[in-house]
């Protein structure tokens, strides 16, 4: 029944209405002519000439013209009734659309043009024009390429609260800017951080403002040369363990961070021996890690960098469930 249905919905589909009865009644005389022939054929071999075996076909079979009208309007009718549904359907779809348009498009039911989109921070692209720039520089004032930026942004727009993330490279020269952020004539905080290898990790906060933000300008110290080892708890070393620093705490009480949801360009692994660098820290610093053993779930960890070494070991959290093999 099914499948009966659904090629007479594909020959809807194809031909026109009217296009159906012609080729239904073509069909069906074919299929009346080789039925015929059939049964005279099978009453010849019984032993009647051929027009008695014809003319017996005939009447067995009954009113041609009666059979193949009866059998067009069952036909046509299948089609009436998909053409129908498509017809419902269609005025269906329509009205859904207008309602759509009507939704979200009030302002004369037309769709924003290119100067309303909104960007990312959920403001008309045409009011999201503020810039993060800035420069890094080394102790000694030299610029340093290569540092990652890892920058995120929180706006209020009318649709509620937005906050997204986004990273760059400074240049040979050491400075950087990512385009096109935040709105400067409405309230936004940025959350910017600065690291690259072998310093210290620096990031600033800037609180809820407008305007156009100044260039920012991030000098990093040469930090200590720190190293996570991470093994089993049977003590044997773990490759392929994600990690990056969350936050250090410096000498004036200052907190320097990296979020979560910009952190990406940071994760690095442990290699076979277990070893993973983390060279953004200083002896005797309070830090938080984000590790993720392999098969676990991220988690944090609060170090104190030891001043007599170099490395800290790190196992997994009962919580994990690694295997210890």
């Amino acid at each position: 029944m099914l499948r009966h249905w659904f090629r007479t919905l594909i020959s809807y589909l194809r031909l026109p209405l009217i296009a159906h009865a012609d080729r239904e009644l073509h069909d069906l005389r074919e299929e009346i002519e080789f039925h015929l022939s059939s049964s005279a054929a099978e009453h010849h071999s019984e032993g009647m000439d051929a027009r008695q075996s014809q003319q017996t076909a005939l009447e067995q079979f009954g009113d041609v013209k009666a059979v193949v009208d009866d059998c067009c309007d069952v036909s046509l009718s299948r089609h009436l009734f998909w053409h129908r549904l498509h017809q419902l359907i269609t005025l269906g779809l329509v009205a859904a659309l207008g309602w759509l348009i009507w939704i979200y498009f009030p302002s004369g039911n037309k769709p924003p043009s290119d100067s309303t989109q909104l960007a990312a921070s959920g403001y008309p692209e045409s009011e999201t024009t503020g810039d993060i720039q800035g420069t890094v520089v080394a102790e000694d004032g030299q610029p340093l390429r290569d540092t990652h930026i890892l920058a995120v942004v929180k706006t209020w727009p009318p649709h509620g609260f937005r906050q997204n993330s986004f990273t760059a490279l400074t240049r040979p020269d050491g400075t950087f800017r990512i385009e096109n952020v935040y709105p400067p004539g409405q309230e936004y905080e940025v959350q910017i951080a600065a690291i690259a290898d072998a310093h210290l990790l620096k990031s600033e906060y800037i609180s809820m403002r407008t305007g156009t933000l100044e260039p920012f300008r991030f000098q990093l110290t040469k930090s200590a040369g720190l190293v996570l080892h991470f093994e089993s708890n049977a003590g044997t070393p773990l490759a392929g363990v994600s990690a990056f620093p969350f936050e250090r705490i410096d000498q004036s009480g200052q907190e320097h961070c990296i979020y979560f949801c910009s952190a990406r360009p940071v994760v690095c692994k442990s290699n076979t021996e277990g070893n993973l660098p983390m060279p953004h820290f200083l002896p005797g610093e309070q830090v938080t890690v984000y590790i993720q053993f392999p098969g676990g779930e991220w988690q944090t960890r609060e170090l104190t960098v030891p001043a007599d070494k170099q490395t800290v070991t790190l196992t997994p959290e009962p919580a994990s469930h690694l295997d210890d093999g």
